[in-house]
């Protein structure tokens, strides 16, 4: 076997079965009086150090680029040297956060880590201390940690360099030898120095990457084709690397990411404590149970419990608009989809001047089986960012975090918000009572006689819409500055733009771009049912609200019949009927209108935009709500991102397209994301490539946002089910990552069985 080859066994056969040892539980940096004395943001600053000098490395066979993060990830827990006092973190705790508060979703400039390294962003901290004035002890501290945090990083490459000079004296052959020691002197230069190969810019990247991991800075990796280009293009004009050595290199760099997927659910440690479980920064008293996460640990919602929140993107156009497709691009995405991984979530940005050969490929990795990459739609995002306030040669350069998360490299700080609209429909029908949990939640909503019309009726929900959104707005920026106050992050502001040269953390003033999304969940749900309402109790009179409050209250027992009457004779969201688009249609543009008026009076300065979401949680969603009007059983998932509901769209691919854009998304920059199955028995040979290109630019010409498409059919899913062994590399898209089919609970893969496949 070839390199490549190896490098891919190796991850099926051993890394992804192979339990992972914890390391990080009970460190502390809390050994001194001076140490306790010193800013908090310097002892964060040397809790980072610490885990560069004392966490575990490793050296795997056959790899080109060296270093594995703790396991300190998402779906794992934070494990993290202790830093903070009694006081600081009692202080802390009455805004709703911890020293693990931290909150990812911050992709920094990997342009200055290869163009910089460490030493240039030392020397540009070392000049803003020395213009420093009297009274700035603030900026000062800040300075320190980012100096410390620096340090961190050649501590971990110098460990590294150790390691690998010992291992080359017990290599098994010359060749190896000759690599250990290569990757030593690779190791010795970067991150310290800005990089001169491709190499050592991968190892640069990577070394950043882990240290950020293993200090719960869950980040991505960004536009990966644009900044490691030029040392590829130089690498192979000096004859200093051929084209395998280069897919060698890539492939090394790739299977990195995938080094803590465990795929056995069982080893699953979640190391979750009290503090950890809450959704930090939520305080009761300014928001519903409509716009905040809800917490069941003993519920396995089989979600990300091997996936590290990374994003990798591809391909697009450069700040002066032009192609940017090159090389690396279709190197990298070849390389990553003959590795069949589910980290880094794979993307790429397709636009006018992308060439064909992008798109056909990309077509062709996902009739395949695979479930990424996503693919996003450039014009639209570009106008939306500029619209927004984001310059055009930025808007150019965007990027992705977390699931899809469209954010701006190394000048973002960003959060979030999640509004439940289906729940927000539960508390109308059921006098603000949550069904599930049992509990009234919402106070005083009017009783259900109040409203005569349809349109009263809906009022009411945008009131209520607007009043949960509000709060959630509200709280969350009244509560952010406590943040950094208890889990600054100066090893990620140091690469961060703008950082520096304020002298200020990113979340705190130093970043360029301060975005917030605020997100619909359970879209499609609430949509087919304000359709049911509207039809059944307004229209034709069939039934009163409360008959629909009663079908859903009791679960729709003993009722089968009615059920099956509002799920297959009422127009649903996804089959390009007027009736239900036309209502999906007005709500999104009445949830612009509210998030405009928002954006004036409690977030001026801040971008502030909308999207349409669940994430990977449309189990975990639905698992919060009781029976809803659509026909779908209490409990049950909700639909996903902005997807018609499981089984629902009828009429193929494109009629789905026609529904999701008959409203303006352009408002919506912050991603609403189409999940659509296709049977790769219906896109086999060259004219199933057409049509699967065809597919792609028909939801680009019709102004969705991001397209995710899993080419897995029923039949390989049951099959799955049945013999797991012998799917390992089976991938489904989740909402906003992909996993191994066979890792997930039995509930989430009967979820996925469910959608609709789609013939072209």
């Amino acid at each position: 076997m070839n390199r490549q080859e190896r490098i891919k066994q190796r991850l099926f056969d051993k890394e992804y079965l192979t339990k992972q040892e914890w390391w990080g539980d009970d460190e502390t940096i809390l050994t001194s009086d001076e140490v306790r004395g010193l800013p908090l943001i310097v002892r964060k600053a040397l809790a980072i150090r610490h885990v560069a000098a004392h966490m575990p490395i490793e050296l795997k066979p056959d790899e080109l680029i060296v270093g594995v993060p703790t396991m300190a990830s998402v779906g794992f827990g934070k494990c993290f040297p202790e830093y903070a006092l009694p006081d600081e973190l009692e202080e802390a705790a009455r805004w709703g956060f911890t020293p693990k508060s931290v909150f990812g979703h911050h992709l920094l400039n990997y342009e200055t880590v290869v163009r910089k390294g460490c030493s240039g962003v030392r020397r540009e901290v070392m000049e803003r201390i020395a213009t420093l004035e009297g009274g700035q002890s603030e900026k000062t501290e800040f300075y320190r940690s980012v100096l410390i945090s620096l340090d961190a990083l050649r501590v971990l490459a110098d460990r590294y360099v150790d390691m690998l000079l010992s291992a080359s004296q017990n290599a098994p052959d010359e060749q190896r030898r000759h690599e250990l020691r290569m990757m030593a002197r690779v190791c010795a230069r970067v991150p310290e120095e800005p990089p001169e190969t491709l190499h050592e810019a991968l190892q640069a990247v990577w070394f950043v990457f882990v240290l950020c991991h293993s200090t719960m800075e869950f980040i991505p990796v960004g536009r990966t084709d644009q900044y490691l280009y030029p040392f590829y293009q130089a690498d192979i004009a000096a004859g200093r690397l051929t084209k395998p050595e280069a897919e060698d290199l890539i492939t090394s760099f790739l299977a990195k990411f995938s080094e803590r997927v465990h795929m056995n659910m069982s080893d699953w440690e979640m190391h979750l404590r009290d503090e950890d479980t809450q959704y930090n920064g939520v305080d009761p008293n300014f928001t519903t149970t409509a716009g905040t996460y809800s917490n069941d640990d003993s519920y396995n919602f089989g979600t990300s419990a091997n996936h590290w929140l990374c994003n990798m993107i591809l391909g697009g156009v450069t700040a002066d608009g032009e192609d940017a497709t090159n090389e690396l691009t279709y190197m990298i995405l070849r390389q990553w989809a003959y590795l069949e991984p589910v980290v880094p979530v794979m993307s790429v940005r397709l636009n006018k001047k992308t060439p064909e050969a992008l798109y056909r490929l990309c077509a062709d990795i996902l009739r395949n089986g695979s479930s990424e990459p996503a693919l996003y739609n450039d014009e639209m995002f570009i106008e939306a960012l500029q619209k927004y306030g984001v310059s055009a040669r930025d808007a150019n350069d965007y990027s992705n975090d977390g699931c899809w998360e469209v954010l701006i490299p190394g000048r973002t700080n960003f959060g979030f918000c999640m509004l439940q609209v289906l729940q927000m429909l539960e508390y109308m029908l059921q006098g603000g009572k949550s069904l599930v949990r049992g509990a009234v939640e919402v106070p005083d909503v009017p009783p259900l006689s109040v409203w005569e019309s349809f349109e009263s009726f809906y009022q009411y929900f945008l009131y209520l819409l607007e009043d949960t959104a509000t709060k959630e707005i509200r709280n969350r920026l009244k509560t952010i500055a406590h943040r950094a106050k208890i889990a600054p992050s100066p090893l990620l502001s140091a690469f961060m733009d703008d950082c520096v040269a304020r002298g200020e953390e990113y979340s705190v003033g130093g970043a360029r771009y301060n975005m917030f999304g605020t997100y619909l969940t359970g879209f499609a749900n609430c949509v087919d049912s304000l359709a049911v309402i509207k039809k059944m109790v307004y229209e034709e009179k069939r039934y009163t609200l409360a008959d629909i409050a009663q079908l859903t209250r009791e679960n729709f027992a003993g009722q089968e019949a009615v059920r099956q009457y509002f799920v297959n004779r009422i127009p649903k969201f996804g089959n390009d009927d007027p009736y239900v688009d036309d209502i999906a249609a007005r709500l999104l543009g009445d949830f612009s209108s509210i998030i405009d008026r928002l954006r004036v009076t409690e977030a001026p300065g801040l971008i502030l935009g909308e999207g349409v979401a669940t994430f990977e949680f449309f189990a975990k969603w639905g698992h919060d709500v009781g029976a809803s009007p659509d026909g779908r059983f209490s409990q049950d998932p909700v639909a996903s991102n902005f997807s018609p509901v499981h089984g629902a769209d009828l009429l193929g691919p494109t009629a789905t397209i026609r529904s999701i854009t008959a409203g303006d998304l352009l408002p919506y920059m912050m991603g609403a994301p189409l999940d659509i199955e296709v049977n790769p028995n219906e896109v086999r040979g060259d004219a199933g490539l057409d049509r699967m290109v065809a597919l792609i630019k028909g939801f680009k010409a019709c102004g969705g946002l991001i397209l995710t498409i899993t080419g897995a059919n029923r039949e390989q899913l049951l099959a799955a089910q049945k013999e797991p062994e012998k799917y390992r590399n089976l991938r489904v898209r989740l909402g906003g990552l992909s996993a191994y089919f066979v890792t997930l609970s039995k509930e989430m893969q009967n979820s996925i069985i469910k959608r609709t496949e789609h013939s072209l």
